[in-house]
């Protein structure tokens, strides 16, 4: 089972590395040779519409793989076609919604209320769509354990999209205005291609195994409307106190916020990115998780395992990650970055000062992820909502209290703190679901080995440096490939 789980994970990953490589590929082109108008044109309308595409969403990824899996297990095939048809049907419904109250609000915005705006804001409420469904088929792909397609399908399109936008750059572009349209209507287009193409193909193949159609069973509907909703507010709730810091620091520190702000987002987004493969292998497990507490026995054997399992790989890999990460995140900086941001002028603390205190955000974010699952899995999200509200109203007070005095540090402290707050809470409500209790020697095996690799490498840093790349390279591998035998070993006892 685990097996599955980690080849499924490991698509995923492998799907999100080669999309964020062509994605950033295809942001340094469209920097490049578009106009600052047109480029602000882009950023603007995908931003625009990313705040609508979030209140579309509706948290229903996750509950549709909670709700499909157990019907997979008992190969249930007609209650499976009707969560996926009416789960599709909603999404519709809401996103059509939805887009009319976006393109109202554009209309009467001075900045979106143009007439290539509104085209633009037409043709990514399409796109948006599309992607809606497409998350629909990826979720039935993902409660079968079946990602490996996806792999296939993002990463051939993407490529499609590229080849399209260097077309249209590298060829319209010559014509000013070709037919009296914008070039950007050109791209966004293209943007429409490569995600109506993917969905077709994942389409084909979830279609496969579940015949694909448009169902309108009203009470199943206002049922799926109801679980989604707390788990959706609680989803939204943690994206505010994940990003208030930011607004926070822009208000308080208003004379130097470009500094301060500058210097503690690189850290978070770097953060931010690595938060997903978590999420992904928390996704690749909640359908055995689903299917194990339908049977409610909160005593089963292979529950309380997977669990535990989890538990040990969650923590140990993320305990390494802090390890190697808080050794060479100024390699890390100054190779991706600029040396400014470790020795900036105008502020007593710098990115890596920032680094080293948002670095344990991914530990306790992860184990806090395990217990929200058993959240979901049982069907007890609306717990998630009471506790992120308390999460949401102590991130924001301590930030007002203690940003003025010890600027963006205190910014990544409290987040911290925060994630701290929400692994203990998610762990005490959870015990009332299902006994769970932390395998100490294995934590206290893990982070003893961790501490021995920290003085290592840190020793050889100091004083057999090789190069800035050699260091991560030699060191950095070396370092996870002696790390993974001897954790393979403890999560097997």
């Amino acid at each position: 089972m685990f097996k599955k789980i980690a080849s499924n994970t490991i698509f995923q990953v492998l799907s999100k590395i080669l999309t964020a490589i062509i994605s950033i590929f295809l942001l340094s082109i469209l920097t490049k040779n578009l106009s600052i108008e047109n480029f602000w044109l882009y950023s603007k309308i995908f931003n625009y519409l990313g705040i609508f595409a979030f209140l579309a969403d509706l948290g229903l990824y996750t509950i549709m793989i909670r709700e499909i899996s157990p019907n997979i297990a008992s190969s249930n095939k007609k209650e499976i076609e009707k969560i996926v048809w009416n789960i599709l049907s909603l999404r519709v419904i809401l996103w059509i919604i939805i887009i009319f109250l976006a393109l109202i609000i554009a209309y009467f915005l001075p900045w979106y209320n143009w007439k290539i705006e509104l085209i633009s804001i037409f043709i990514i409420w399409i796109f948006t769509l599309i992607s809606l469904m497409n998350s629909t088929f990826l979720a039935y792909m993902q409660s079968r354990l079946e990602m490996k397609f996806s792999l296939f399908s993002v990463v051939a399109w993407k490529i499609l999209n590229l080849s399209i936008v260097l077309f249209i750059i590298y060829f319209l572009n010559n014509w000013n205005n070709i037919f009296w349209i914008n070039i950007m209507i050109y791209i966004f287009i293209s943007a429409l291609i490569w995600i109506s193409l993917n969905t077709f193909l994942n389409f084909w193949y979830a279609n496969k195994t579940c015949k694909i159609r448009f169902k309108f069973d009203f009470d199943y509907i206002k049922h799926i409307f109801k679980i989604s909703l707390p788990y959706w507010i609680a989803l939204f709730l943690s994206v505010i106190y994940f990003k208030i810091d930011i607004i926070l620091l822009s208000i308080i520190e208003w004379k130097k916020a470009d500094i301060s702000i500058a210097l503690y987002s690189l850290p978070m987004k770097i953060i931010e990115v690595l938060m997903v493969i978590s999420w992904f292998y928390l996704n690749s497990v909640l359908p055995k998780l689903s299917e194990l507490f339908e049977k409610k026995d909160t005593k089963n054997f292979d529950l309380q395992k997977i669990l535990i399992i989890s538990f040990k790989i969650l923590f140990s890999f993320w305990l390494i990650v802090f390890t190697l990460w808080s050794l060479f995140r100024n390699n890390v900086i100054e190779i991706i970055w600029k040396s400014s941001y470790l020795h900036p002028t105008n502020s007593i603390y710098s990115s890596s000062d920032a680094f080293l205190i948002v670095l344990w955000v991914l530990v306790f974010n992860a184990l806090s992820m395990l217990f929200i699952y058993i959240f979901i899995a049982s069907k007890k999200q609306s717990i998630l909502l009471k506790i992120n509200i308390f999460i949401t109203l102590f991130n924001i007070i301590w930030n007002i209290i203690l940003i003025p005095k010890y600027s963006f540090v205190w910014a990544g402290i409290t987040t911290l703190l925060s994630q701290i707050l929400l692994f203990l809470i998610s762990y005490f409500y959870s015990r009332k679901i299902i006994k769970f209790s932390f395998p100490k020697i294995f934590i206290i095996k893990i982070i003893f080995i961790s501490v021995i690799i920290f003085f290592i490498v840190n020793f050889l840093l100091k004083n057999y440096s090789l190069w800035l790349y050699l260091d991560i390279l030699f060191y950095g591998f070396s370092s996870i490939f002696i790390y993974s035998y001897l954790v393979f070993t403890q999560i097997k006892k």
